[in-house]
């Protein structure tokens, strides 16, 4: 564990309402598990508040942590929105579980939203690390728009070993002609990844999602101790 003052090295607007936030790690011993999270003090109303995030960064990435939050009406989300570089914060961790297998080398990721951050650390660390993880990775958004971290995505998509399949649930867009529309479910599932049986099942985003997302992989076979969950109740 550690923890330690410091300062909000960079904030990004990944798309609207959603921002990533840096703190510098060069020289600095801020070990953690592609997956995990970590606990964040900032001033608000010149009090200290907490909330926890996942790192949206990889352990490989030797310059900054990040984490990526929805930004939403609450006093932390708020006061966060209006940080800027300089702006002092405690961090501390790391925690979690939410963190590649040791053994089984084929992982199927469902997430939803910002339910990508972990993810993404995951498949940022298989890819810097070149692992042999199979990964399947589906992944739904409102529309093409809304789609955190597209860009890196992209990339991501082109490292053997990595599938990305992105759905779209709002009204269908000429602008994505290669998404799916429609909602993640049992049988986009089965079509998508026809060995689910011999993957471990990472579901991550909001908590009815999941919770959804979970009923129908245990429909399908899956043991419920190669399912794990991260549920994202902090939407606030």
């Amino acid at each position: 564990m550690w923890q330690l003052e410091t300062q909000f090295y960079e904030v990004i607007e990944r798309v609207p309402r959603v921002k990533s936030f840096r703190f510098p790690k060069k020289g600095l011993n801020l070990r953690y598990r592609a997956g995990q999270y970590f606990y964040v003090t900032i001033k608000v109303d010149s009090k200290p508040m907490v909330h926890h995030f996942s790192f949206s960064s990889s352990p490989t990435e030797s310059n900054y942590i990040e984490f990526t939050k929805r930004i939403t009406d609450s006093a932390y989300s708020s006061a966060l929105d209006e940080i800027k570089p300089g702006d002092w914060a405690m961090i501390e961790g790391p925690e979690g579980r939410f963190t590649l297998p040791n053994k089984i080398k084929k992982i199927a990721f469902i997430c939803g939203g910002i339910g990508i951050t972990p993810v993404k650390s995951m498949l940022d660390y298989v890819k810097h690390k070149q692992l042999s993880f199979d990964c399947i990775l589906l992944y739904s958004n409102t529309n093409a728009d809304s789609i955190i971290f597209k860009h890196e995505l992209e990339q991501l998509a082109g490292y053997p070993g990595i599938r990305i399949n992105h759905f779209l649930s709002g009204s269908p867009s000429p602008n994505a002609p290669c998404f799916h529309h429609g909602f993640i479910n049992k049988a986009a599932i089965e079509t998508l990844i026809t060995d689910h049986t011999e993957r471990m099942f990472f579901l991550s985003g909001p908590p009815s999602m999941v919770e959804a997302i979970g009923l129908q992989v245990a429909q399908l076979g899956i043991n419920s101790k190669a399912i794990r969950m991260d549920i994202f109740t902090g939407y606030k």
